[in-house]
Protein backbone atom coordinates (compact mmCIF):
# COMPACT_ATOMS: atom_id res chain seq x y z
CA UNK A 1 0.00 0.00 0.00
CA UNK A 2 1.10 3.55 -0.71
CA UNK A 3 2.44 5.08 2.55
CA UNK A 4 -0.22 7.81 2.48
CA UNK A 5 -3.07 5.43 1.78
CA UNK A 6 -5.86 4.56 4.18
CA UNK A 7 -4.88 1.87 6.72
CA UNK A 8 -7.18 -1.13 6.30
CA UNK A 9 -7.37 -4.78 7.40
CA UNK A 10 -4.11 -6.43 6.40
CA UNK A 11 -2.22 -3.13 6.24
CA UNK A 12 -0.83 -3.59 9.73
CA UNK A 13 -0.70 -7.34 10.11
CA UNK A 14 -4.28 -8.38 10.96
CA UNK A 15 -5.84 -9.57 7.74
CA UNK A 16 -9.27 -10.43 9.14
CA UNK A 17 -9.65 -7.65 11.72
CA UNK A 18 -13.27 -6.46 11.84
CA UNK A 19 -13.95 -2.79 11.25
CA UNK A 20 -16.58 -0.73 13.02
CA UNK A 21 -16.42 -2.52 16.36
CA UNK A 22 -18.46 -0.53 18.86
CA UNK A 23 -17.52 -0.77 22.54
CA UNK A 24 -17.59 1.49 25.60
CA UNK A 25 -20.21 3.68 23.96
CA UNK A 26 -18.12 4.67 20.92
CA UNK A 27 -16.96 3.30 17.59
CA UNK A 28 -13.57 1.57 17.70
CA UNK A 29 -11.28 -0.28 15.34
CA UNK A 30 -8.72 -2.85 16.48
CA UNK A 31 -5.52 -1.18 17.63
CA UNK A 32 -3.54 -3.46 15.33
CA UNK A 33 -5.30 -1.79 12.39
CA UNK A 34 -4.89 1.80 13.50
CA UNK A 35 -4.18 2.70 17.10
CA UNK A 36 -5.16 6.18 18.24
CA UNK A 37 -2.67 8.52 19.87
CA UNK A 38 -2.93 11.93 21.54
CA UNK A 39 -2.05 14.88 19.30
CA UNK A 40 -1.94 18.59 20.12
CA UNK A 41 -3.82 20.67 17.57
CA UNK A 42 -4.05 24.45 17.04
CA UNK A 43 -5.78 26.27 19.84
CA UNK A 44 -3.98 24.34 22.56
CA UNK A 45 -6.37 21.38 22.36
CA UNK A 46 -5.31 17.76 22.71
CA UNK A 47 -7.31 15.15 20.80
CA UNK A 48 -7.12 11.49 19.90
CA UNK A 49 -5.87 10.96 16.35
CA UNK A 50 -5.23 7.89 14.24
CA UNK A 51 -1.55 7.03 14.49
CA UNK A 52 -1.40 5.87 10.87
CA UNK A 53 -2.90 8.52 8.61
CA UNK A 54 -2.16 10.34 5.35
CA UNK A 55 0.15 13.32 5.82
CA UNK A 56 -2.42 15.65 4.24
CA UNK A 57 -5.50 15.65 2.02
CA UNK A 58 -3.57 15.86 -1.25
CA UNK A 59 -1.37 12.95 -0.18
CA UNK A 60 -4.51 10.91 0.46
CA UNK A 61 -5.79 11.70 -3.03
CA UNK A 62 -2.42 10.97 -4.64
CA UNK A 63 -2.33 7.59 -2.88
CA UNK A 64 -5.62 6.65 -4.55
CA UNK A 65 -4.20 7.78 -7.90
CA UNK A 66 -1.19 5.49 -7.33
CA UNK A 67 -3.40 2.54 -6.33
CA UNK A 68 -6.07 2.94 -8.98
CA UNK A 69 -4.76 5.07 -11.87
CA UNK A 70 -7.09 3.60 -14.49
CA UNK A 71 -10.13 3.36 -12.24
CA UNK A 72 -13.02 5.71 -12.85
CA UNK A 73 -12.84 8.80 -10.62
CA UNK A 74 -15.53 11.15 -11.98
CA UNK A 75 -18.76 10.67 -13.88
CA UNK A 76 -20.48 13.94 -14.75
CA UNK A 77 -22.99 13.82 -17.59
CA UNK A 78 -21.17 12.34 -20.55
CA UNK A 79 -17.72 13.09 -19.08
CA UNK A 80 -15.78 10.26 -17.46
CA UNK A 81 -12.29 10.66 -16.01
CA UNK A 82 -9.90 8.10 -14.57
CA UNK A 83 -7.82 8.86 -11.50
CA UNK A 84 -4.75 9.43 -13.66
CA UNK A 85 -6.68 11.89 -15.87
CA UNK A 86 -8.13 13.72 -12.87
CA UNK A 87 -4.70 13.95 -11.24
CA UNK A 88 -3.16 15.46 -14.40
CA UNK A 89 -5.99 18.01 -14.62
CA UNK A 90 -5.59 18.96 -10.95
CA UNK A 91 -1.82 19.31 -11.41
CA UNK A 92 -2.20 21.56 -14.45
CA UNK A 93 -4.87 23.70 -12.76
CA UNK A 94 -2.71 24.05 -9.63
CA UNK A 95 0.16 25.33 -11.80
CA UNK A 96 -2.29 27.76 -13.41
CA UNK A 97 -3.42 29.10 -10.02
CA UNK A 98 0.19 29.63 -8.98
CA UNK A 99 0.81 31.44 -12.26
CA UNK A 100 -2.16 33.69 -11.38
CA UNK A 101 -0.32 34.68 -8.21
CA UNK A 102 -1.79 32.27 -5.68
CA UNK A 103 0.52 31.89 -2.69
CA UNK A 104 0.17 29.46 0.25
CA UNK A 105 -2.72 30.54 2.45
CA UNK A 106 -4.42 32.68 -0.23
CA UNK A 107 -8.14 32.05 -0.68
CA UNK A 108 -10.01 31.00 -3.82
CA UNK A 109 -13.81 31.30 -3.84
CA UNK A 110 -15.61 28.54 -5.77
CA UNK A 111 -19.27 29.07 -6.63
CA UNK A 112 -20.44 26.21 -8.84
CA UNK A 113 -23.04 23.47 -8.88
CA UNK A 114 -22.17 19.76 -9.02
CA UNK A 115 -19.83 19.59 -11.99
CA UNK A 116 -16.30 18.42 -12.73
CA UNK A 117 -14.84 21.94 -12.57
CA UNK A 118 -16.02 22.33 -8.98
CA UNK A 119 -13.98 19.38 -7.74
CA UNK A 120 -10.97 20.30 -9.88
CA UNK A 121 -10.99 23.88 -8.58
CA UNK A 122 -11.07 22.68 -4.96
CA UNK A 123 -8.38 20.01 -5.39
CA UNK A 124 -6.13 22.35 -7.40
CA UNK A 125 -6.44 25.11 -4.81
CA UNK A 126 -5.51 22.67 -2.05
CA UNK A 127 -2.58 21.23 -4.03
CA UNK A 128 -1.29 24.74 -4.71
CA UNK A 129 -1.32 25.48 -0.96
CA UNK A 130 -4.33 27.77 -1.10
CA UNK A 131 -7.57 27.72 0.88
CA UNK A 132 -10.77 26.97 -1.01
CA UNK A 133 -13.98 28.80 -0.07
CA UNK A 134 -17.05 26.95 -1.42
CA UNK A 135 -20.12 29.11 -2.03
CA UNK A 136 -23.59 27.61 -2.52
CA UNK A 137 -25.20 28.65 -5.78
CA UNK A 138 -28.39 29.71 -4.00
CA UNK A 139 -26.61 32.37 -1.95
CA UNK A 140 -27.76 35.90 -2.73
CA UNK A 141 -25.51 38.93 -3.37
CA UNK A 142 -25.73 40.09 0.27
CA UNK A 143 -24.40 36.82 1.70
CA UNK A 144 -21.77 36.53 -1.03
CA UNK A 145 -20.61 40.09 -0.31
CA UNK A 146 -20.32 39.25 3.40
CA UNK A 147 -18.37 36.04 2.77
CA UNK A 148 -16.06 37.64 0.20
CA UNK A 149 -15.49 40.58 2.54
CA UNK A 150 -14.52 38.20 5.34
CA UNK A 151 -12.46 35.61 3.42
CA UNK A 152 -10.88 38.12 0.97
CA UNK A 153 -10.26 35.64 -1.87
CA UNK A 154 -7.84 36.77 -4.57
CA UNK A 155 -9.47 34.56 -7.24
CA UNK A 156 -12.92 33.12 -7.84
CA UNK A 157 -14.12 30.20 -9.96
CA UNK A 158 -17.77 30.37 -10.97
CA UNK A 159 -20.17 30.13 -13.92
CA UNK A 160 -21.79 32.79 -16.03
CA UNK A 161 -25.09 32.38 -14.14
CA UNK A 162 -23.50 33.54 -10.87
CA UNK A 163 -21.05 36.26 -11.93
CA UNK A 164 -23.39 39.02 -10.81
CA UNK A 165 -23.43 37.64 -7.25
CA UNK A 166 -19.86 38.85 -6.70
CA UNK A 167 -19.57 42.47 -5.52
CA UNK A 168 -17.60 45.03 -7.47
CA UNK A 169 -14.45 46.28 -5.80
CA UNK A 170 -14.10 43.11 -3.71
CA UNK A 171 -10.38 42.70 -4.35
CA UNK A 172 -10.87 39.55 -6.44
CA UNK A 173 -8.23 39.80 -9.14
CA UNK A 174 -9.95 37.54 -11.64
CA UNK A 175 -13.23 35.67 -12.04
CA UNK A 176 -12.57 32.37 -13.82
CA UNK A 177 -15.57 30.91 -15.65
CA UNK A 178 -16.10 27.15 -15.68
CA UNK A 179 -18.60 27.36 -18.55
CA UNK A 180 -16.82 29.92 -20.73
CA UNK A 181 -16.55 29.01 -24.42
CA UNK A 182 -13.20 27.87 -25.76
CA UNK A 183 -10.84 30.80 -26.21
CA UNK A 184 -12.59 33.05 -23.70
CA UNK A 185 -9.96 35.11 -21.84
CA UNK A 186 -11.39 34.16 -18.41
CA UNK A 187 -12.01 30.49 -19.04
CA UNK A 188 -11.17 28.29 -16.06
CA UNK A 189 -9.87 25.70 -18.52
CA UNK A 190 -7.13 28.14 -19.58
CA UNK A 191 -5.36 27.54 -16.25
CA UNK A 192 -4.22 24.19 -17.61
CA UNK A 193 -2.03 26.00 -20.19
CA UNK A 194 0.41 27.29 -17.54
CA UNK A 195 3.93 25.96 -17.23
CA UNK A 196 4.76 23.55 -14.42
CA UNK A 197 6.08 25.15 -11.24
CA UNK A 198 7.21 23.95 -7.80
CA UNK A 199 4.35 23.01 -5.49
CA UNK A 200 4.48 24.02 -1.82
CA UNK A 201 4.83 21.59 1.07
CA UNK A 202 1.48 20.94 2.73
CA UNK A 203 1.16 20.52 6.50
CA UNK A 204 -1.56 18.60 8.29
CA UNK A 205 -2.79 21.52 10.38
CA UNK A 206 -2.96 23.95 7.45
CA UNK A 207 -6.46 25.22 6.71
CA UNK A 208 -7.60 23.82 3.35
CA UNK A 209 -11.27 24.89 3.26
CA UNK A 210 -13.31 27.66 4.84
CA UNK A 211 -16.94 26.53 4.82
CA UNK A 212 -19.45 29.17 5.83
CA UNK A 213 -22.33 28.22 8.10
CA UNK A 214 -25.90 28.80 7.00
CA UNK A 215 -26.20 31.96 9.06
CA UNK A 216 -29.49 31.03 10.75
CA UNK A 217 -28.44 32.96 13.87
CA UNK A 218 -26.83 35.91 12.10
CA UNK A 219 -24.19 36.48 9.44
CA UNK A 220 -22.49 33.30 8.14
CA UNK A 221 -19.31 32.33 9.99
CA UNK A 222 -16.41 30.70 8.16
CA UNK A 223 -15.45 27.40 9.81
CA UNK A 224 -11.77 26.68 9.16
CA UNK A 225 -11.23 23.03 8.21
CA UNK A 226 -7.76 21.54 8.01
CA UNK A 227 -6.13 18.63 6.21
CA UNK A 228 -6.08 16.88 9.60
CA UNK A 229 -9.85 17.39 9.96
CA UNK A 230 -10.74 15.96 6.55
CA UNK A 231 -8.36 13.01 6.82
CA UNK A 232 -10.07 11.98 10.06
CA UNK A 233 -13.55 12.39 8.61
CA UNK A 234 -12.54 10.00 5.83
CA UNK A 235 -10.94 7.50 8.22
CA UNK A 236 -13.95 7.60 10.53
CA UNK A 237 -16.37 6.89 7.68
CA UNK A 238 -14.28 4.11 6.20
CA UNK A 239 -13.80 2.36 9.52
CA UNK A 240 -17.31 2.78 10.92
CA UNK A 241 -18.95 1.58 7.70
CA UNK A 242 -16.39 -1.15 7.07
CA UNK A 243 -15.43 0.21 3.64
CA UNK A 244 -12.34 -1.57 2.37
CA UNK A 245 -12.75 -1.22 -1.41
CA UNK A 246 -13.58 1.54 -3.93
CA UNK A 247 -17.17 2.78 -3.83
CA UNK A 248 -19.35 4.33 -6.50
CA UNK A 249 -20.72 7.39 -4.71
CA UNK A 250 -23.70 9.47 -5.77
CA UNK A 251 -23.32 13.24 -5.35
CA UNK A 252 -26.79 14.81 -5.53
CA UNK A 253 -26.59 16.98 -2.39
CA UNK A 254 -24.67 20.21 -3.10
CA UNK A 255 -20.91 19.69 -3.34
CA UNK A 256 -20.48 23.13 -1.77
CA UNK A 257 -22.06 21.81 1.44
CA UNK A 258 -19.89 19.97 3.95
CA UNK A 259 -21.97 16.78 3.50
CA UNK A 260 -21.30 16.85 -0.23
CA UNK A 261 -17.59 17.53 -0.08
CA UNK A 262 -16.91 15.41 3.03
CA UNK A 263 -18.86 12.12 3.20
CA UNK A 264 -19.49 11.90 -0.54
CA UNK A 265 -16.56 13.36 -2.47
CA UNK A 266 -13.71 13.06 0.03
CA UNK A 267 -14.61 9.55 1.23
CA UNK A 268 -14.88 8.42 -2.41
CA UNK A 269 -11.44 9.86 -3.20
CA UNK A 270 -9.98 8.28 -0.05
CA UNK A 271 -11.03 4.77 -1.05
CA UNK A 272 -10.21 5.20 -4.74
CA UNK A 273 -13.86 5.20 -5.77
CA UNK A 274 -15.94 7.06 -8.35
CA UNK A 275 -17.99 10.21 -7.80
CA UNK A 276 -21.15 10.24 -9.92
CA UNK A 277 -22.45 13.82 -10.07
CA UNK A 278 -26.03 15.03 -10.45
CA UNK A 279 -26.86 18.75 -10.48
CA UNK A 280 -30.35 18.46 -9.00
CA UNK A 281 -32.49 15.98 -7.12
CA UNK A 282 -35.30 14.39 -9.07
CA UNK A 283 -36.43 11.09 -7.59
CA UNK A 284 -36.91 9.28 -10.89
CA UNK A 285 -33.53 10.43 -12.25
CA UNK A 286 -31.80 9.46 -8.97
CA UNK A 287 -33.23 5.92 -9.11
CA UNK A 288 -32.27 5.58 -12.77
CA UNK A 289 -28.73 6.79 -12.01
CA UNK A 290 -28.29 4.41 -9.06
CA UNK A 291 -29.30 1.50 -11.28
CA UNK A 292 -27.36 2.55 -14.38
CA UNK A 293 -24.14 3.54 -12.62
CA UNK A 294 -24.21 0.71 -10.07
CA UNK A 295 -24.09 3.17 -7.17
CA UNK A 296 -22.96 1.66 -3.86
CA UNK A 297 -22.87 4.74 -1.59
CA UNK A 298 -25.10 7.80 -1.28
CA UNK A 299 -25.83 10.57 1.20
CA UNK A 300 -29.40 11.90 1.09
CA UNK A 301 -31.62 13.78 3.52
CA UNK A 302 -34.62 11.74 4.82
CA UNK A 303 -37.09 13.65 2.64
CA UNK A 304 -35.19 12.43 -0.44
CA UNK A 305 -35.59 8.78 0.58
CA UNK A 306 -39.31 9.38 1.07
CA UNK A 307 -39.62 11.00 -2.36
CA UNK A 308 -37.82 8.06 -3.93
CA UNK A 309 -40.26 5.62 -2.30
CA UNK A 310 -43.18 7.71 -3.57
CA UNK A 311 -41.89 7.51 -7.14
CA UNK A 312 -44.09 5.22 -9.29
CA UNK A 313 -42.09 2.24 -10.45
CA UNK A 314 -39.60 2.37 -7.56
CA UNK A 315 -39.53 -1.44 -7.41
CA UNK A 316 -38.77 -1.65 -11.15
CA UNK A 317 -35.26 -0.22 -10.66
CA UNK A 318 -32.35 -2.55 -9.95
CA UNK A 319 -30.87 -1.14 -6.73
CA UNK A 320 -29.00 -4.30 -5.78
CA UNK A 321 -25.58 -2.62 -5.76
CA UNK A 322 -26.67 0.17 -3.36
CA UNK A 323 -25.15 -0.82 -0.01
CA UNK A 324 -24.69 2.37 2.04
CA UNK A 325 -27.57 4.81 2.45
CA UNK A 326 -26.35 7.58 4.74
CA UNK A 327 -28.73 10.28 5.96
CA UNK A 328 -28.76 13.13 8.44
CA UNK A 329 -30.36 16.43 9.32
CA UNK A 330 -33.61 14.79 10.48
CA UNK A 331 -34.91 11.50 11.84
CA UNK A 332 -35.88 8.88 9.29
CA UNK A 333 -39.49 7.71 9.88
CA UNK A 334 -39.50 3.98 10.83
CA UNK A 335 -42.04 3.34 8.07
CA UNK A 336 -39.51 4.58 5.50
CA UNK A 337 -36.77 2.38 6.99
CA UNK A 338 -39.03 -0.68 6.85
CA UNK A 339 -40.20 0.04 3.30
CA UNK A 340 -36.62 0.57 2.07
CA UNK A 341 -35.58 -2.70 3.73
CA UNK A 342 -38.38 -4.45 1.86
CA UNK A 343 -37.73 -2.94 -1.57
CA UNK A 344 -33.92 -2.56 -1.40
CA UNK A 345 -32.78 -5.39 0.91
CA UNK A 346 -29.07 -4.88 0.21
CA UNK A 347 -29.22 -1.26 1.44
CA UNK A 348 -28.00 -0.40 4.93
CA UNK A 349 -29.58 2.82 6.22
CA UNK A 350 -27.15 4.73 8.44
CA UNK A 351 -27.85 7.93 10.38
CA UNK A 352 -24.84 10.25 10.69
CA UNK A 353 -24.75 13.45 12.72
CA UNK A 354 -22.38 16.34 12.47
CA UNK A 355 -22.01 19.96 11.46
CA UNK A 356 -19.75 22.14 9.37
CA UNK A 357 -17.62 22.66 12.48
CA UNK A 358 -17.14 18.90 12.95
CA UNK A 359 -16.17 18.41 9.30
CA UNK A 360 -19.52 16.73 8.61
CA UNK A 361 -19.60 13.99 11.24
CA UNK A 362 -19.06 13.04 14.87
CA UNK A 363 -21.55 10.17 15.31
CA UNK A 364 -22.57 7.30 13.05
CA UNK A 365 -25.37 4.83 13.68
CA UNK A 366 -24.58 1.10 13.39
CA UNK A 367 -26.81 -0.03 10.54
CA UNK A 368 -28.06 -3.03 12.52
CA UNK A 369 -29.40 -0.67 15.20
CA UNK A 370 -31.19 1.74 12.85
CA UNK A 371 -34.66 0.24 13.17
CA UNK A 372 -34.22 -0.54 16.87
CA UNK A 373 -33.45 3.08 17.74
CA UNK A 374 -34.57 5.19 14.76
CA UNK A 375 -34.48 8.45 16.75
CA UNK A 376 -30.78 8.09 17.60
CA UNK A 377 -27.97 9.65 15.58
CA UNK A 378 -25.60 6.86 16.63
CA UNK A 379 -22.38 6.42 18.55
CA UNK A 380 -19.47 8.86 18.91
CA UNK A 381 -16.60 8.12 16.57
CA UNK A 382 -13.28 6.76 17.76
CA UNK A 383 -11.37 10.04 17.81
CA UNK A 384 -14.29 12.11 19.11
CA UNK A 385 -15.39 12.92 22.66
CA UNK A 386 -19.01 13.99 23.20
CA UNK A 387 -20.46 15.21 26.48
CA UNK A 388 -23.87 16.57 27.45
CA UNK A 389 -23.69 19.69 29.63
CA UNK A 390 -26.40 21.37 31.71
CA UNK A 391 -27.03 25.12 32.08
CA UNK A 392 -24.43 25.31 34.87
CA UNK A 393 -21.72 23.79 32.68
CA UNK A 394 -21.79 20.41 34.46
CA UNK A 395 -21.78 17.12 32.57
CA UNK A 396 -25.10 15.32 33.04
CA UNK A 397 -25.61 11.62 33.68
CA UNK A 398 -26.87 9.26 30.94
CA UNK A 399 -30.49 10.06 30.17
CA UNK A 400 -30.20 13.71 31.20
CA UNK A 401 -30.61 16.42 28.59
CA UNK A 402 -28.38 19.40 27.91
CA UNK A 403 -26.22 20.99 25.24
CA UNK A 404 -23.98 18.66 23.25
CA UNK A 405 -20.27 19.53 23.42
CA UNK A 406 -17.89 17.92 20.88
CA UNK A 407 -14.09 17.56 20.84
CA UNK A 408 -12.10 15.61 18.29
CA UNK A 409 -9.61 15.34 15.46
CA UNK A 410 -12.27 16.37 12.94
CA UNK A 411 -13.38 19.51 14.83
CA UNK A 412 -12.57 22.91 13.32
CA UNK A 413 -9.87 24.99 15.05
CA UNK A 414 -12.19 28.03 14.86
CA UNK A 415 -13.80 30.64 12.64
CA UNK A 416 -11.92 32.62 10.01
CA UNK A 417 -11.06 36.15 11.16
CA UNK A 418 -13.64 35.95 13.94
CA UNK A 419 -11.98 35.59 17.33
CA UNK A 420 -15.15 36.61 19.17
CA UNK A 421 -17.27 33.87 17.58
CA UNK A 422 -14.50 31.34 18.17
CA UNK A 423 -14.30 32.24 21.87
CA UNK A 424 -18.07 31.89 22.24
CA UNK A 425 -18.27 28.58 20.38
CA UNK A 426 -15.39 26.75 22.07
CA UNK A 427 -15.14 25.87 25.76
CA UNK A 428 -12.31 23.84 27.37
CA UNK A 429 -11.39 22.35 24.01
CA UNK A 430 -14.97 21.43 23.10
CA UNK A 431 -17.11 22.94 20.36
CA UNK A 432 -20.56 23.93 21.62
CA UNK A 433 -23.05 22.50 19.14
CA UNK A 434 -26.13 24.46 20.22
CA UNK A 435 -28.08 21.19 20.08
CA UNK A 436 -30.09 19.72 22.95
CA UNK A 437 -29.13 16.07 23.32
CA UNK A 438 -29.12 13.02 25.59
CA UNK A 439 -27.05 9.84 25.72
CA UNK A 440 -28.47 6.51 26.81
CA UNK A 441 -26.59 3.88 28.86
CA UNK A 442 -25.42 2.19 25.63
CA UNK A 443 -23.75 5.43 24.50
CA UNK A 444 -26.29 6.19 21.76
CA UNK A 445 -26.75 9.91 21.16
CA UNK A 446 -30.18 11.51 20.69
CA UNK A 447 -30.40 15.07 19.33
CA UNK A 448 -33.73 16.57 20.31
CA UNK A 449 -33.64 20.13 19.06
CA UNK A 450 -31.65 23.28 18.56
CA UNK A 451 -31.41 25.23 21.82
CA UNK A 452 -32.93 28.23 20.06
CA UNK A 453 -35.80 26.09 18.67
CA UNK A 454 -36.78 24.54 22.00
CA UNK A 455 -40.26 25.78 22.97
CA UNK A 456 -40.96 26.78 26.58
CA UNK A 457 -44.71 26.28 27.02
CA UNK A 458 -45.61 27.43 30.52
CA UNK A 459 -42.41 25.99 31.97
CA UNK A 460 -42.65 22.70 30.05
CA UNK A 461 -39.94 22.01 27.46
CA UNK A 462 -41.25 21.07 24.03
CA UNK A 463 -38.69 19.82 21.54
CA UNK A 464 -39.93 20.70 18.06
CA UNK A 465 -38.01 17.75 16.57
CA UNK A 466 -39.90 15.30 18.82
CA UNK A 467 -43.26 16.65 17.65
CA UNK A 468 -42.10 16.65 14.01
CA UNK A 469 -40.91 13.05 14.26
CA UNK A 470 -44.25 11.96 15.74
CA UNK A 471 -46.12 13.74 12.95
CA UNK A 472 -43.91 12.17 10.28
CA UNK A 473 -45.00 8.72 11.45
CA UNK A 474 -48.49 9.47 10.08
CA UNK A 475 -48.83 7.99 6.61
CA UNK A 476 -50.63 11.07 5.27
CA UNK A 477 -47.93 13.54 6.32
CA UNK A 478 -45.37 14.30 3.62
CA UNK A 479 -43.41 16.90 5.64
CA UNK A 480 -43.84 19.19 8.62
CA UNK A 481 -42.20 21.85 10.79
CA UNK A 482 -42.99 22.94 14.34
CA UNK A 483 -42.11 26.30 15.92
CA UNK A 484 -42.95 28.31 19.01
CA UNK A 485 -45.11 31.43 18.83
CA UNK A 486 -45.33 34.11 21.55
CA UNK A 487 -48.16 33.81 24.07
CA UNK A 488 -48.93 36.41 26.78
CA UNK A 489 -49.92 33.75 29.35
CA UNK A 490 -47.73 30.69 28.73
CA UNK A 491 -44.78 32.51 27.18
CA UNK A 492 -44.93 30.34 24.07
CA UNK A 493 -47.39 28.08 22.33
CA UNK A 494 -46.77 25.62 19.52
CA UNK A 495 -47.54 25.98 15.81
CA UNK A 496 -47.37 23.09 13.30
CA UNK A 497 -47.04 23.61 9.56
CA UNK A 498 -47.93 20.36 7.77
CA UNK A 499 -47.64 19.31 4.15
CA UNK A 500 -50.08 16.47 3.58
CA UNK A 501 -50.07 13.84 0.86
CA UNK A 502 -53.69 12.87 1.56
CA UNK A 503 -56.22 15.65 1.13
CA UNK A 504 -58.58 14.03 3.63
CA UNK A 505 -56.35 14.60 6.67
CA UNK A 506 -56.90 17.74 8.74
CA UNK A 507 -55.67 19.38 11.94
CA UNK A 508 -58.24 17.67 14.18
CA UNK A 509 -57.27 14.22 12.95
CA UNK A 510 -53.58 14.99 13.42
CA UNK A 511 -54.22 16.38 16.89
CA UNK A 512 -55.97 13.15 17.88
CA UNK A 513 -53.14 11.13 16.33
CA UNK A 514 -50.53 12.96 18.40
CA UNK A 515 -52.47 12.79 21.68
CA UNK A 516 -52.12 9.02 21.56
CA UNK A 517 -48.34 9.28 21.15
CA UNK A 518 -46.89 12.28 23.00
CA UNK A 519 -47.66 14.31 26.13
CA UNK A 520 -50.72 16.53 25.80
CA UNK A 521 -48.75 19.76 26.38
CA UNK A 522 -46.56 18.89 23.36
CA UNK A 523 -49.50 18.69 20.94
CA UNK A 524 -49.52 21.86 18.79
CA UNK A 525 -51.96 24.59 19.71
CA UNK A 526 -52.18 26.02 16.18
CA UNK A 527 -52.10 24.29 12.82
CA UNK A 528 -51.75 24.99 9.11
CA UNK A 529 -52.36 21.87 7.02
CA UNK A 530 -52.15 21.90 3.24
CA UNK A 531 -50.26 20.84 0.13
CA UNK A 532 -47.62 23.62 0.13
CA UNK A 533 -44.03 22.30 0.62
CA UNK A 534 -42.30 23.13 3.90
CA UNK A 535 -39.56 25.79 3.50
CA UNK A 536 -36.15 24.15 3.46
CA UNK A 537 -32.71 25.46 2.50
CA UNK A 538 -30.47 23.90 -0.16
CA UNK A 539 -29.07 21.52 2.46
CA UNK A 540 -32.50 20.11 3.23
CA UNK A 541 -32.85 21.76 6.64
CA UNK A 542 -35.99 23.53 7.81
CA UNK A 543 -35.98 27.29 7.42
CA UNK A 544 -37.50 27.88 10.83
CA UNK A 545 -37.39 31.67 10.45
CA UNK A 546 -39.65 31.38 7.40
CA UNK A 547 -41.94 28.94 9.23
CA UNK A 548 -42.23 31.47 12.09
CA UNK A 549 -43.18 34.14 9.56
CA UNK A 550 -45.88 31.85 8.15
CA UNK A 551 -47.09 31.14 11.70
CA UNK A 552 -47.24 34.85 12.50
CA UNK A 553 -49.23 35.61 9.33
CA UNK A 554 -51.60 32.68 9.95
CA UNK A 555 -52.33 33.79 13.52
CA UNK A 556 -52.75 37.42 12.50
CA UNK A 557 -55.33 36.42 9.88
CA UNK A 558 -57.40 34.69 12.55
CA UNK A 559 -57.68 37.75 14.76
Amino acid sequence: MHPDGIPAPGAFGEADAPLGVHADGRWQVPSSVNKAALVEVPGGRTVRAFRHRPANYDAMFRASVARNPYGEAIVCGDRRLTYAELDRLVDASAFGLIAEGLAPGDRVAVMLDNRLEYLVAILATVRAGGIAVPLGTRLGPVDVAHIVGNALPILAVTGRAWVDRFPAGSGIRRLLLADAPEGHPDAFASLADADASPLPELHQHDVMLIVYTSGTTGKPKGACLTHFNFVHTCLHYLYALGIDRPQRSLLVVPGTHIAGFGPVMSVALACGGAIVMMREFKAKAVLETIAREHITFAVLVPAMYQLCLMEPGFADHDLSTWRYGVYGGAVMPPAVISRMAELAPALRLINAYGATETCAVCTIMPAEWTLRAPASVGLPLQCDDLIVVDEDGQEVQPGGSGELFIRGANVSPGYWQNAEATALAFCDGYWRSGDVATRDPDGLVYVHDRLKDMINRGGFKVFSAEVENALMSHESVADCAVVGVPDPVLGEKTFALVQRCDGAIDAEALRAFLKARIADYKVPDFWSVGEVPIPRNQNGKHQKAEVRRIAHNALESRR
